[in-house]
């Protein structure tokens, strides 16, 4: 396969479009954690009580946790390169076997 200017052209394009993309991810992330701190912070302040067993009560707190779950499971998802680049790799495992067949 020969290399021109223009697959070069679009090739500089995609890699230009996945690295915005990628920039776009993690300033969004790192919002959903400053949004987390700033109001998980607020409701944890009004809403404990000290005894954080006591579930009853304190469901802002149980809710305030699950959310930090789920934020630290993104942030894996996002810096981790073996859950980000999954559908990369199996593109490219199909593109060979396509490959070997022809």
């Amino acid at each position: 396969m020969e290399i021109t200017m223009e697959n070069q052209d679009k090739f500089n394009e995609i890699a230009y479009k996945k690295a915005q993309k990628r920039v776009k991810d993690i300033r969004t992330y790192y919002y959903m954690v400053l949004g987390y701190l700033a109001v998980g912070y607020f409701i944890v302040s009004r809403n404990y009580d000290g005894n954080i067993f006591n579930i009853s009560r304190n469901y802002s707190v149980w809710m305030v946790i699950l959310w930090g779950i789920f934020l630290l499971g993104y942030g894996i998802y996002l810096f981790t390169p073996y859950f980000r680049n999954w559908e990369e790799r199996k593109t490219k495992e199909l593109m060979e076997k396509y490959k070997q067949k022809n």
